[in-house]
């Protein structure tokens, strides 16, 4: 992470803070939230799944423990931080809620007995969270019902909806919410 320096972006400037406040600084409610706002949309990293921020040849990188991405500053609008509530109690605690649907990585993966998967909710909603096989054949049921906005964590631990445990192996973990569906990978190992 580059520190800000005088004459540096806005961007640069406020991560400079962001980091301030990651590696050390005043406390922040539940569930921190670093947000990137583009031309393209609104993306989320809960804080403690990051591992790395840094700018490498004009463009914003951000490592976490499930990936890489990374964003041309031209394209960035916006970088802020917030608290993600699970339950609307003022208007700045919705204006903290995120704006879209997000599944995480699962962490750990690979992994062995269990693993978490987080994901982010822009508003209530009926909310169906499982888990399928390679062959497409439903694993287990994590979450099925309405969920409040915010985020939410969600632990597996390898086992089927009769609680049989499942082989080693490649599994998808699938989330539907309003008609957007979005899966990630998992490997599990035994």
């Amino acid at each position: 992470m580059r520190h800000a320096t005088q004459g540096a972006s806005p961007v640069r400037i406020a991560l400079a803070c962001l980091a301030i406040l990651v590696l050390g600084g005043p406390g922040l409610a539940d569930d921190p939230v670093l947000g990137i706002y583009t031309e393209g949309g609104h993306f989320c990293y809960p804080l403690a799944e990051i591992s790395r921020i840094e700018f490498a040849n004009d463009t914003l990188v951000v490592e976490t423990t499930g990936g890489t991405d990374s964003y041309p500053l031209a394209i960035i609008q916006r970088i802020d931080f917030s608290s993600i509530l699970t339950a609307v109690q003022s208007p700045e605690t919705a204006a903290a809620l995120p704006k879209i649907l997000k599944l995480f990585p699962n962490q750990p993966n690979p992994f062995s007995p269990e693993t978490r998967i987080a994901f982010l909710l822009p508003e209530v909603g009926a909310v169906q969270l499982k888990i399928y096989g390679v062959n497409g054949r439903l694993v287990r049921t994590l979450v099925e019902g309405e969920q409040p906005a915010g985020s939410h964590r969600v632990a597996w631990n390898g086992r089927d909806d009769s609680g049989r445990e499942v082989p080693a192996g490649v599994y998808f973990s699938q989330l539907t919410v309003a008609g957007v569906t979005e899966s990630r990978k998992m490997v599990l190992l035994r």
